[in-house]
C-alpha cells in the first residue's frame, strides 16, 4: 500500500519520548511521554516505566477537562520504592510522590510559587529543591496587602529573557525539604540565583552553582558552591571562567564532574567534560583534546524531550558517560580519567537526545533519526550495531506516511573548506523530472542540522519541493576552530559556504528546477535570509523567521543584545562602531532587495526583538519591494520548536503558502 504523504497536522499526532531515568537497581527505566493536544492548544506529558525488555506501563494518570497536566522529571528515590516528579496537576509545579507499585500520587510541596529543581539525599529522608523568591506555602494565611501597581522598575542589566518576560525581584534560592516533616532549609541567601543542587554521596555536602560577582551582570561567571549540612555553613568550592553545568559526582565521593569550558561567557566554542577533585579542588578538562562539543546541538522541529544535560559516571568511578555533537548526530560517549575518549558508542546518522547508564556494557538511550522523533532503546555499549528498541509510539503513523530521506554529502567552499549538507528529494520523485527547491538555513549559528526527525522538512518534501540543507562555518559538530570562524565575520565566508551548497547542488543534482529556488531560516538563519536577499535575486521568493535586521537596534533591545552583539562582531563597541553594526545590518541594503519576502514573527520573542521585524518590513514595504509580515502573539522565539500548536500549523501554511503563490 503506498504511503501518504505527511501534512501539517501530523505535527500534532506525533508522541515524544524523553528523560529515561533508571531505578537505583538498574532493571526498570522512567520516562516522559509528551503528547500534542491540538483542542486545548498546547502539551500534556505522563511519565510511564519500562522493564529494559520493552514490557511498560503508564505510571502517572491526571485528567482535566481545562487544563494541560505536565508531569516531568521522574526521580527515584534511593531505594527504589518510590518516584518523584514534578507536576503542575494543583496549580503551579510541585514534587509528588507515587510508590512504585501504584496507587495514588501525593502531593509533597506546597509552594505557592511553584519548585524549580528537585534532587533525593542519599538517605532519602529529604530533598533540595529552589524555589524563586521568598518561600511562600498555599497554607498559610493570606494577608491583605495594598493593591500592588503593574508599573515594572527595572535596575537590572539582564532585567528579561526570552520565554521568561520581564524579571521581577525574586531570586532562585536553594532550600532543604524534609519529607516527613514537610518543613522547609534555606540554604543560599543574598540578590544571586542559584541553580541544580546536588549532594555529595555520603551526604554530608550539598554543591549548586551561581555567583555572587558583583559585575555578574555585565559579564555571568558562575561558580560552585559548597554547603555543610552539619555545620549549616557556605564556602566557595571553585570559581569558573566560563558557563559550567551538570554536576555530577563519582560515587566515590572523589571527584566532581561538570560540562563546560573555561573561556570566559563569551565563547560558543566547545563545551567540555571538567574534573574537579574534592580533596583538592582541582580542574582538569578531560576532552580537552576531543575537538566536538558535549551536548545535543542538532536542531529538529519534532521533539520535545524535557531532559537536562547529563554526565553519568559508571559504577567504579574511572568512567563517566557524555554525549556530544559529531557532525549532523550526538552520539554517546565516555572519557577516563586519564582523558582518553572513547569511539562512539552509540550509532551514526542519529542522535542521543538523553540515556542513561546501566552499565559498563549497556546504555538506555532516546534515538532519533530522520525518520523517528526518538524511542526509548538499550544500546550495547561494546556493539554500536546491537540496540534493542523499548518503545514504538509513533509506528502506527510512521506506517501511514511517506517520510523524505535526507542524502548526506560534502562540498568544498570558495576558500577550500570541507562543508557538510543534506539534500531531501520530495514524495513521488521521478527520474528525469525536475522540482522545486528550498534552502533551509539554521539559527544560532552554533547548532546545528543533522539526523533526527524535522517535521517542517518532510512537509516541504510532501508538497513536491526538493530541500537543501548545511551546516556553515559557526555550526557545532565540526570543531572549535569551525564554530568560532563566524565570529567577526558574519555574512562573509559563512554566506560563501551556504551559496557554495546552492551551486553545488545545481551542478551535481540534475533533478534541481534552477528557476525555482526558495530560501528560508530562522534567528541567525532568518538573518543571513536578508543577507541573501540584498545580495542575490536568484531566489524566487524567501520567509524570513525570527529575523535580525539591525544589529545596532538589536544592542538594546534583545536579551543578550548587549554582549551578543560585542562577542559575535569582533568586539564591536555600540558607540565607537556604529559603522560597522550599520553595514553588517541586512537594513542597510534594503534598496537591493528584489526577492518577494515573506517575515514571520513572535510578538513576544525578546531574543531576536519584534522590532526587528518591523524594521525589516517597513523598509521593504516603503520600497516596493512584495512582502508581508505575520505577528504571532503570545509566542516567543521558540516558537517552530514548542509555540502552541495551532501558531505552528499557521506558521507551516504560511511558509509553504508564500511559496506556493510564487512557484508558477
Amino acid at each position: 500500500m503506498t504511503k501518504r504523504p505527511i501534512t501539517a497536522d501530523d505535527l500534532c499526532k506525533f508522541k515524544f519520548v524523553g528523560d529515561p531515568q533508571l531505578s537505583p537497581n538498574k532493571d526498570k527505566a522512567a520516562y516522559v511521554l509528551t503528547h500534542v493536544d491540538k483542542e486545548k492548544d498546547g502539551y500534556y506529558s505522563f511519565i510511564y516505566v519500562t522493564d529494559l525488555n520493552g514490557n511498560g506501563r503508564q505510571f502517572t494518570s491526571h485528567y482535566s477537562t481545562d487544563k494541560l497536566i505536565k508531569d516531568t522529571a521522574p526521580a527515584w528515590s534511593p531505594d527504589g520504592s518510590q518516584l518523584a516528579f514534578r507536576s503542575n496537576r494543583s496549580g503551579k509545579n510541585q514534587v509528588w510522590l507515587l510508590h512504585i507499585d501504584g496507587g495514588e500520587a501525593v502531593q509533597v510541596t506546597d509552594v505557592k510559587q511553584g519548585v524549580g529543581d528537585f534532587t533525593w539525599s542519599p538517605d532519602g529522608s529529604q530533598l533540595a529543591l529552589t524555589i524563586s523568591g521568598e518561600l511562600k506555602l498555599t497554607s498559610d494565611k493570606e494577608e491583605k496587602t495594598e493593591e500592588k501597581s503593574d508599573v515594572k522598575v527595572i535596575t537590572r542589566l539582564r532585567y528579561k529573557g526570552d520565554g521568561v518576560g520581564i524579571y521581577n525581584d525574586d531570586r532562585k534560592h536553594v532550600y532543604l525539604f524534609d519529607i516527613e516533616t514537610k518543613s522547609f532549609t534555606k540554604v543560599t541567601e543574598g540578590d544571586h540565583d542559584f541553580s541544580q543542587p546536588r549532594f555529595s554521596p555520603d551526604g554530608k555536602s550539598l554543591f549548586y552553582i551561581g555567583t555572587k560577582a558583583e559585575d555578574k551582570e555585565w559579564g555571568y561567571l558562575p561558580a560552585i558552591w559548597k554547603y555543610d549540612m552539619a555545620a549549616k555553613e557556605e564556602t566557595l568550592f571553585y570559581q569558573g571562567n566560563g558557563y559550567i553545568m551538570a554536576p555530577s559526582f563519582s560515587p566515590d565521593g572523589k571527584w566532581l564532574a561538570v560540562a563546560g569550558h573555561t573561556r570566559g561567557e563569551r565563547s560558543q566554542g566547545n563545551a567540555n567534560v571538567l574534573l574537579l577533585s574534592l580533596e583538592t579542588g582541582t580542574l582538569t578538562n578531560l576532552t580537552e583534546n576531543f575537538d566536538y562539543t558535549v551536548g545535543n546541538l542538532v536542531g529538529v522541529d519534532a521533539k520535545y524531550d524535557t531532559a537536562e544535560l547529563r554526565l553519568i559516571w559508571n559504577s567504579t568511578s574511572n568512567h563517566i558517560f557524555f554525549g556530544a555533537t559529531v557532525g549532523g548526530d550526538c552520539q554517546l560517549f565516555k572519557v577516563n580519567l586519564k582523558g582518553e575518549v572513547s569511539v562512539a558508542l552509540s550509532p551514526a546518522v542519529a542522535s542521543v537526545s538523553s540515556y542513561d547508564i546501566v552499565s559498563d556494557d549497556q546504555a538506555v538511550l532516546v534515538l532519533a533519526t530522520p525518520h523517528s522523533t526518538g524511542d526509548l532503546v538499550t544500546q550495547d555499549l561494546n556493539d554500536v550495531n546491537n540496540i534493542n528498541q523499548l518503545t514504538d509510539w509513533n509506528q502506527e503513523l510512521y506506517n501511514e506516511v511517506h517520510l523524505s530521506t535526507p542524502e548526506n554529502f560534502h562540498y568544498k567552499s570558495t576558500d577550500g573548506w570541507d562543508i557538510e549538507g543534506w539534500v531531501m528529494k520530495p514524495y513521488g520523485f521521478e527520474e528525469g523530472k525536475t522540482y522545486p527547491m528550498i534552502l533551509q538555513i539554521h539559527g544560532g549559528p552554533a547548532t546545528a542540522y543533522g539526523n533526527g526527525l524535522h517535521h517542517e522538512m518532510q512537509l516541504m518534501a510532501s508538497k513536491g519541493y526538493i530541500v537543501l540543507y548545511t551546516n556553515p562555518r559557526g555550526s557545532h559538530g565540526y570543531g572549535h576552530d569551525f564554530v568560532n570562524a563566524v565570529i567577526g565575520d558574519y555574512g562573509g565566508m559563512d554566506y560563501e559556504d551556504i551559496m557554495a551548497g546552492v551551486d553545488y547542488a545545481l551542478e551535481n543534482f540534475n533533478y534541481i528546477d534552477h528557476d525555482h529556488l526558495f530560501v528560508t531560516g530562522g534567528s541567525y538563519g532568518g538573518y543571513m535570509t536578508n543577507v541573501i536577499v540584498t545580495r542575490t535575486d536568484r531566489f524566487k521568493a524567501a520567509v524570513t523567521q525570527r529575523c535580525i535586521s539591525n544589529w545596532h537596534s538589536f544592542y538594546g533591545t534583545s536579551d543578550i543584545g548587549f554582549f551578543f552583539t560585542e562577542w559575535q562582531h569582533g568586539h564591536a563597541d555600540l558607540w565607537e562602531d556604529v559603522d560597522k553594526l550599520i553595514k553588517l545590518s541586512p537594513l542597510h541594503y534594503a534598496r537591493n532587495v528584489k526577492t518577494p519576502t515573506l517575515i514571520l514573527h513572535s510578538e513576544q520573542d525578546l531574543r531576536c526583538p519584534m522590532e526587528q521585524a518591523e524594521q525589516w518590513y517597513v523598509a521593504l514595504k516603503r520600497l516596493g519591494v512584495e512582502t508581508m509580515l505575520v505577528r504571532f502573539p503570545d509566542e516567543d522565539h521558540n516558537l517552530s520548536r514548542s509555540g502552541k500548536p495551532k501558531h505552528r500549523l499557521e506558521r507551516l501554511q504560511h511558509i509553504i503558502g508564500w511559496f506556493e503563490d510564487r512557484r508558477n
